[in-house]
């Protein structure tokens, strides 16, 4: 993804910081500097950016009011935690344009929500996502085997793109609130502040 399918999302409340393509984890934002200007910091990770939350803000954990997971883990290509490898080596190796317009559908899962995805769509090319995909494969497959530092994961009912029950069977049940809806759910939120109201 990039920024564009969250515009619609808007604040009131919270500055927002948006982090995408994790190809590379390095940012030239300083996370040290950052943490210290703010007294609640709400880290809100989406489907692989579960895993990358973790690996940027693990050494944050403290700072953290709170941690949600949505429709992801931290072992993001797993074949009982996450999605199976073979399947996405399967999709880096098809990627062009209609079989990525099929993955937006299948992350929408409704005809509606994929006609207003598809106003907001990523503004990357097919080729910049595979290279990102590859780095994922390569990066991302194995749990770590240290502490998640969520506090929340939102698991959709109907994830055609992170099986539904990989993600139940990684997440201890305490920790899980279970909805109705695909893997992008956001458009089911009027904004930022309703979602992080929701938490609480």
């Amino acid at each position: 993804m990039d920024e564009r399918p969250f515009i619609p999302l808007t604040s009131d409340r919270w500055n927002i910081l948006m982090f995408y393509n994790y190809a590379d984890l390095r940012t030239d934002q300083d996370l040290h500097g950052l943490m210290g200007q703010y007294e609640d910091i709400v880290l809100i990770a989406w489907s692989m950016g579960v895993w990358a939350g973790q690996r940027l803000f693990q050494p944050f954990k403290k700072n953290l009011r709170v941690a949600l997971a949505i429709n992801g883990t931290p072992c993001p290509i797993d074949d009982q935690f996450g999605i199976a490898e073979a399947v996405v080596r399967g999709t880096l190796d098809n990627l062009n344009e209609k079989q990525r317009l099929k993955f937006y559908y299948r992350m929408c899962r409704d005809r509606l929500l994929y006609s207003r995805f598809l106003e907001n769509q990523p503004l990357r090319s097919v080729e910049d996502q595979r290279c990102e995909l590859g780095a994922l494969l390569k990066n991302a497959c194995h749990c770590q085997g240290e502490e998640s530092i969520y506090d929340c994961a939102l698991v959709s009912e109907h994830d055609l793109v992170m099986p539904t029950q990989n993600q139940l069977n990684y997440w201890p049940e305490k920790r899980v609130r279970r909805v109705d809806g695909s893997h992008f759910l956001f458009y089911g939120y009027g904004s930022w502040d309703e979602i992080v109201d929701g938490l609480y």
